[in-house]
Formats: C-alpha cells, structure tokens, sequence
C-alpha cells in the first residue's frame, strides 16, 4: 500500500519482476484516461464469458479460452501500456504472471483513486 506522501508527490510504483525492483511513474491524468478506457474495454468483455453454460462443450472451450489466453494477454498488454517506460521483452523473459499480478494490483490502486473516492462520496450520501 502506498502511503499519502508517495501518492502526493507521484513517487514512482515499485514493482518486483523478475527478481529485479523496478519503478513505474504513474500515468497524468490525459494518459490514465485513455488508460483507463482500454481497461474498461477488457473487463466490460466478462459477462459474455460468464454467460456460457458447460453443456455446450464448445462455446464452454471457447470462453475458458477467452479468459485464460486472450485476457490474460490483455492484462498483460495494459500492464506494459500503463510501464510503457520498462523493457518489456527482459521482463517477459525472466518474470512470472504471478509477480505481474501483483505489480498489475498496485498499478490498479494508483490508476483508479477517483473510483475510491466516488465510492466513498456515494456512501456519505446513503447515511
């Protein structure tokens, strides 16, 4: 977890792949938008794949294989499109999905703070 002081002065993201520490600067506002939209473009596709019923083995095929390898790509994707700054093919080589996994969870905390704070606004508004 970040602390107030990192996010206030936009200290770098620090990952671990690889066994190596690496540091992403967080996107501006202008790129974490369009960010933002690809994201959002990727996880808006779930529910087709959540839809599928396991007595059609094909379309069951289909979709484990629309979340497991196109998706996942995807998510990889975003990752080096948010650390567009780190190299991709030395990390691809020595890193587990694993550790992207996690340093995918702290880009996600970075990216998406007006989501929390839309969240917390529409809470104080229910009491």
């Amino acid at each position: 977890m970040r602390t107030d002081e990192e996010k206030l002065l936009q200290d770098y993201i620090t990952v671990n792949l690889g066994g190596k520490e690496y540091e992403i600067k967080p996107l501006v506002i202008r790129d974490s938008r369009e960010w933002r939209k690809k994201l959002f473009k990727l996880l808006s596709s779930l529910p087709k794949y959540a839809t599928i019923e396991t007595n059609d083995t094909s379309a069951f095929e289909t979709a484990v294989s629309g979340i497991v390898n196109e998706m996942s790509d995807d998510m990889i994707n975003l990752f080096f499109e948010y650390a567009k700054d780190l190299d991709r093919d030395e990390i691809e080589t020595n890193a587990t999905e694993d550790e992207l996994s996690k340093a995918m969870d702290k880009i996600l905390e970075v990216a998406l703070p007006l989501v929390r704070s839309l969240t917390k606004s529409m809470a104080k508004m229910g009491q």
